[in-house]
């Protein structure tokens, strides 16, 4: 079954990280759609539930690039909801 959330980074101070991060979630395996939200300072992504989950995307992100991050809530985040925390 498809599942589609947000991922809110908790802090991104390089204008590489986005591009890196979505590098590093598109390749693993389960993963079907991921847009980043510059604007927004989000990521949505799109996953396979039976092959991955939101917990282990997080954990990948806090491996590689050692940044927390956490599922939005519904409604906190997404196109046209600016955030005002996490500069990008």
């Amino acid at each position: 079954m498809l599942r589609t959330f947000f991922l809110i980074p908790s802090r991104i101070g390089c204008p590489s990280i986005p591009g890196t991060m979505k590098g590093i979630i598109s390749s693993l395996k389960g993963v079907r759609e991921l847009v980043v939200h510059y604007e927004e300072r989000s990521l949505e992504i799109t996953i396979e539930e039976t092959e991955i989950t939101a917990e282990t995307i997080i954990k990948k992100i806090g491996q590689e690039l050692g940044l927390a991050m956490r599922v939005a809530v519904p409604g906190e985040v997404g196109p046209g909801k600016p955030a005002d925390t996490c500069p990008m």
